[in-house]
């Protein structure tokens, strides 16, 4: 599996945790605190997988770009 596979798996593994959390929240009264906490937790996870998508993205962008930069000079000089 890629990086970016593995990332966005985990990222919606995150999504997916948070919306569970958000629609048991109602089901949980007392426990406001500690979901809240757990919440904030999740939200981390998932900016910091987020972020790890968003550079993995823009380092397989540019290595793209310069290929097809060098594909485009050898075309040109042939």
């Amino acid at each position: 599996m890629s990086k970016i596979e593995d990332a966005a798996l985990r990222l919606e593994a995150a999504v997916a945790r948070l919306e569970r959390a958000i629609e048991s929240s109602g089901d949980r009264a007392g426990d406001g605190a500690a979901e809240s906490r757990r919440l904030v937790a999740d939200l981390a996870a998932a900016k910091d997988d987020y972020a790890a998508l968003e550079a993995t993205t823009t380092r397989v962008a540019t290595r793209l770009d310069a290929t097809i930069e060098r594909l485009n000079a050898a075309l040109g000089a042939t």
